[in-house]
């Protein structure tokens, strides 16, 4: 086109192109009002294919423009792409969170993201350039951002690919965008600033028919509305080129409408009679006329008033049911709003919780200590709110809880036996004999050898459907058992051996816990006293028989189960020694955050999940409640804003992990330790300068408060270090730090020091809020260097003295200072030789914007 553009896409019913470049085939979205005229509507799953055979689109690193008009509803949704999938060879437009635009050309030259925020809910101009070595964002008509480069440039190849709300037919924008366009050249400044102009609230480019005459009237000029009911109102407005109906309510503006002579208002539910003011603004060519209609919202239908049904207090062991009983609910109905929605906040505690039928199930508390329980109800409106704490005091000591077997349970060649709280596993041979092969047996037999010698017989008569249940104690060690199963006291049916019994731990994560991502090389050793079960495979035949494995640190050579460079010497370390055979999983799957790691509460073990997989290689081994611990490296992924949420990823990794621990605890239930590293500052250049990866390692920090039963380790001075990936020897570092905490814990191994980072307790100015003590849960020690990495208010510490006396740590400032938080490293300035450590030589857990107390520690 004589314009320079390639295709204009102005987004409303027919989907045209104007220049005919391309043709769109819409995949369910939906029409609705738009920046100019109409527009679509876009759900995750729903988009606009404009072509993947595009021919006339740029090449190369040719100079270009695109654009769009947009109103998000949530973040992490790409606006448009074009181009193709390879290196420097495609325009992606992202909203991400925090709520701003990358433009992502695969890591090319023309990668540049907006500064600022953008608001959700509200219209946007989005406007991107390119020519190579510049790149340039707009928001709203205005530069927001600059790349110039000449790394990198673009290598576009042709024909190309387009699509809107997605990228390759996969679609996750969500909210409404509007006018596209694509240009064969760099608009400059002021055409972007032009375009947007005209294009803005209250333009006149597009619009009403201008009916003749030249008068402004609006009726009704006031109204008092019943809340659940609709008024209309019209307006007269000759001469006029726009119309707008803007709705003011909370001392805020929102676009009921545009260009309609006749609007419906629905006021909703309101919790109790208020006053909002509707305007209609009206453009004509010589001004703004503008119309406020005074709009009283009356209440009424009654709110829900209720209150809490629950015991004060709660061993975290028994179900417990907290009920909402509502007073009013009969003049709820009578005013035809009856039907409740409940919402329930439970905490800080970690829980197995679950909603049914208006109540809420507290099955099992891993924590004990005050429960927070809130509900808001709500029938339409802004809802009630009650809430009510419950004390909970966890039992000493749990009562081991015993595996049912199968009806046909029988051992395998190889087999792992774990050992309960007597120190001894159970093995079981169940079945049922063929009356057809064996018709006149009436007896069967098992017998149990130890390292070839005979230790246990048992004898047992068949049932009237011929079935019989045997079976035998494992007594835990380094000892090869065998067994013998037969008939008639002499003959033997079947023989199996190679089965150990030990203690079963499991490690899941992401990459640092799958710790195989690596370019240095060691033997793929196997050892007969460490055991695992094979992953499931997509055949479902190769899923079939015996899967038991000797474990590998790293698959090289196709075999079906590793264990990691740390997961590997842990189990051997503890097999030398405890003297016992180990089983061990390793789930973790790299580049995963911890939404992707969650149960399926309908199908626990689906095999298209992370955690199903997990779960079905443990229950097919039999071993759900032989697991003792679990170990946890995981949060790279966390550190940003790409998860579900929109937000960053420390805002509901608590909750998140609550879930994922709920669920190993129901799928385990005698697990009984928890082992949680804090990740490395920046991993992965996953934090940036924003602080959200100090907020992850913070809600790390404090995952210890919700578990009685975990132990938080730390990375940070892990050597040699690793910015993303450790080393095999900075690896063998976390086997060497978790071994003595399961020695402890397990196997009643003492310890002259702490074996865990220290982690702060509490932070208390004293009466001149010169002087802070840092408490911590052990002896610390000082170094004045570290002056340089504690902030308060997120503001590095000027000029401050350090002592350290005990678990005390004291910093004297230069002044009084009216801060309230404090923290201790940061991920945008910090080094690995200036590090706060115990006395036990083990860095401390960072802490991030942690409330001082503003008496004095007593």
């Amino acid at each position: 086109a004589s314009n320079h553009y390639l295709s204009v896409l102005h987004m409303d019913d027919t989907l045209l192109d104007d220049v005919g470049l391309v043709t769109t085939k819409d995949h369910l979205t939906s029409s609705t009002l738009g920046r100019i005229g109409s527009a679509r509507h876009l759900m995750p799953g729903q988009g606009i294919l404009c072509g993947e055979q595009i021919e006339g689109l740029p090449k190369g690193s040719d100079s270009h423009s695109s654009e769009a008009w947009i109103r998000p509803e949530k973040t992490n949704g790409r606006i448009l792409g074009w181009g193709n999938e390879h290196a420097q060879g495609k325009v992606i437009m992202h909203f991400r969170s925090p709520p701003h635009v990358e433009m992502e050309c695969y890591f090319s030259g023309a990668n540049v993201s907006s500064l600022g925020s953008i608001p959700l809910n509200q219209w946007t101009h989005i406007f991107h350039t390119y020519e190579k070595g510049d790149s340039k964002i707009y928001i709203n008509g205005e530069l927001s951002n600059t790349s110039k480069t000449s790394d990198a440039p673009l290598a576009i190849k042709s024909p190309a690919r387009f699509y809107i709300g997605g990228w390759y037919n996969h679609y996750d924008y969500s909210g409404v965008i509007d006018e596209v366009r694509l240009s064969n050249t760099v608009r400059s400044a002021d055409w972007v600033k032009l375009q947007y102009e005209n294009q803005k609230e209250f333009q006149t480019l597009s619009g009403i028919v201008v009916q003749p005459g030249d008068e402004f009237s609006v009726l009704p000029q006031s109204a008092i509305i019943d809340e659940g009911s609709k008024t209309t109102f019209e307006v007269k407005a000759l001469g006029a080129q726009k119309i707008y109906w803007i709705l003011k309510k909370d001392q805020r503006e929102s676009i009921l409408d545009v260009d309609r002579f006749r609007v419906e208002f629905d006021p909703g539910r309101v919790a109790k009679d208020e006053s909002v003011v509707l305007q209609c603004k009206a453009i004509y060519p010589e001004g703004i006329r503008t119309q406020d209609i005074d709009i009283k919202i009356l209440e009424r239908i009654p709110e829900p008033s209720f209150t809490l049904s629950a015991p004060a207090s709660w061993n975290g062991r028994d179900t417990i049911e907290i009920i909402p009983n509502i007073s009013n609910l009969d003049s709820m109905k009578a005013a035809g709003a009856g039907a409740i929605d409940i919402r329930w906040k439970v905490g800080p505690l970690a829980l197995i919780k679950e909603f049914a039928n208006g109540k809420l199930l507290l099955k099992r508390s891993q924590q004990s200590g005050p429960l927070d329980v809130t509900a808001t109800i709500s029938n339409g409106g802004l809802g009630s709110t009650e809430s009510i704490r419950i004390d909970v005091r966890e039992p000493a000591k749990d009562s081991w809880v015993f595996r049912t077997p199968d009806s046909d349970e029988k051992p395998q060649e190889g087999q792992f036996y774990s050992r309960d709280d007597q120190s001894q596993g159970t093995l079981y041979y169940n079945g049922q004999l063929d009356a057809n092969i064996t018709p006149k047996t009436q007896e069967v037999f098992l017998r149990l050898y130890a390292d070839e010698k005979l230790v246990h017989s048992e004898t047992t008569k068949l049932d009237a459907d011929r079935r019989f249940r045997l079976s035998a104690k494992l007594k835990a060690g380094l000892i090869k058992y065998r067994i013998e199963f037969g008939i008639d006291q002499d003959q033997v049916l079947d023989s199996v051996g190679d089965i150990v019994c030990g203690d079963a731990y499991l490690i899941d994560g992401q990459s640092n816990a799958l710790a195989t991502d690596t370019h240095e090389k060691s033997p793929t050793e196997t050892n007969t006293w460490i055991r695992s079960y094979a992953k499931p495979s997509d055949n479902a035949k190769d899923n079939e028989g015996n899967l038991w494995v000797l474990p590998v640190w790293k698959a090289q050579n196709g075999q079906r189960a590793e264990l990691g460079w740390w997961g590997m010497e842990l189990a051997k370390r503890l097999v030398e020694s405890q003297k016992v055979p180990i089983f061990m999983i390793n789930a973790a799957v790299g580049g995963t955050r911890i939404d992707q790691h969650q149960r399926n509460a309908m199908n626990p073990a689906d095999l298209s999940s992370i955690y199903g997989r997990m779960l079905w290689r443990i229950r097919e081994a039999k071993l759900t409640h032989g697991i003792r611990a679990i170990l946890w490296h995981q949060g790279e992924n966390d550190q940003g804003s790409d998860g579900p949420t929109g937000g960053y990823g420390w805002e509901t990794y608590h909750e998140y992990f609550v879930d994922m621990a709920a669920g190993w605890k129901q799928d385990f239930p005698n697990v009984q330790r928890y082992y949680v590293f804090q990740i490395w500052p920046n991993s992965c250049s996953m934090g940036g300068r924003q602080g959200s990866g100090d907020m992850l390692r913070e809600k790390q920090r404090q995952l210890e408060k919700l578990f009685s039963n975990m132990s938080i380790l730390s990375t940070l001075g892990v050597e040699p270090e690793g910015g993303c990936h450790f080393p095999l020897e900075g690896w063998g570092k976390f086997a060497q730090m978790a071994q003595p905490l399961i020695e402890r814990d397990f196997y009643n191994v003492p310890s002259e020091q702490p074996l865990t980072a220290p982690n702060l307790c509490r932070a208390s100015f004293n009466n001149h809020r010169d002087t802070i003590e840092l408490e911590f849960d052990q002896p610390i020690q000082w170094q004045e260097q570290l002056a340089h990495d504690f902030y308060l208010d997120g503001v590095r510490i000027k000029e401050v003295r350090g002592s350290a006396t005990g678990k005390v740590l004291t910093l004297k400032l230069s002044e009084p200072t009216g801060a309230t938080t404090i923290t201790y490293l940061k991920e945008i300035d910090w080094r690995q030789d200036r590090l706060l450590k115990g006395i036990n030589g083990l860095a401390a857990l960072t802490f991030c914007n942690v409330p001082i107390e503003i008496q004095p520690r007593n």
